[in-house]
């Protein structure tokens, strides 16, 4: 799962939705944090386990290219935060660019205290609004080439946007069974 799907799926609990989306740039100890920034940082922890272990996801996986190796899941959860953006009306009463907004602003109150790779994409993030952007389909082209530059053993990642149309309506089909099997999982954790 990706950006929109973290700040989705902490259910507009402001400071578990900064935890939640600040997790994967949070290296080291997260003590300087509140409790209930904390506790979101855990919850991206939950959620990131239970997709790797989900049915759904996992075929989706495996409709990848497997020239694609390691990064399948890589390229998966990005192509679910489209297909969440896609059928956004489904699960949520906010307009996709209005939830945006509401996520910024939320991650904007504690610029000061996020981790720096926060604060360095942040802007950037912002400007081009990554949020509402994945809905289109079309977008994972600068995605990919981007984090192909990025990456060293993975040349052929700029190829991975076209998985999408290739597969789209599977894809979309295994996001939404997906989807009804982690929001209840979130909604029942009694910890995290």
């Amino acid at each position: 799962m990706n950006y929109l799907a973290h700040a989705y799926l902490s259910f507009d609990d402001k400071d578990v939705l900064i935890g939640n989306f600040i997790a994967d740039t949070v290296k080291g100890n997260a003590h300087r944090y509140s409790d209930e920034i904390r506790k979101g940082i855990r919850l991206h922890h939950k959620i990131d386990a239970f997709t790797d272990s989900n049915f759904y996801f996992k075929e989706s996986v495996k409709r990848i290219d497997h020239k694609f190796g390691l990064y399948g899941t890589i390229i998966v959860d990005m192509f679910y935060d489209h297909f969440l953006a896609a059928n956004w009306s489904r699960f949520h009463q906010d307009t996709l660019p209005r939830f945006a907004e509401k996520v910024y602003a939320a991650v904007l109150t504690e610029y000061p205290i996020l981790p720096m790779r926060m604060k360095r994409m942040l802007p950037h993030m912002m400007s081009s609004n990554w949020l509402v952007y994945y809905a289109d389909a079309n977008s994972f082209k600068n995605f990919f080439k981007g984090l192909a530059t990025r990456t060293r053993f993975a040349p052929n990642l700029h190829e991975a946007a076209e998985e999408i149309h290739i597969h789209y309506q599977e894809l979309n089909d295994d996001f939404l069974k997906f989807m009804d099997e982690m929001i209840p999982y979130v909604k029942n954790l009694q910890d995290y």
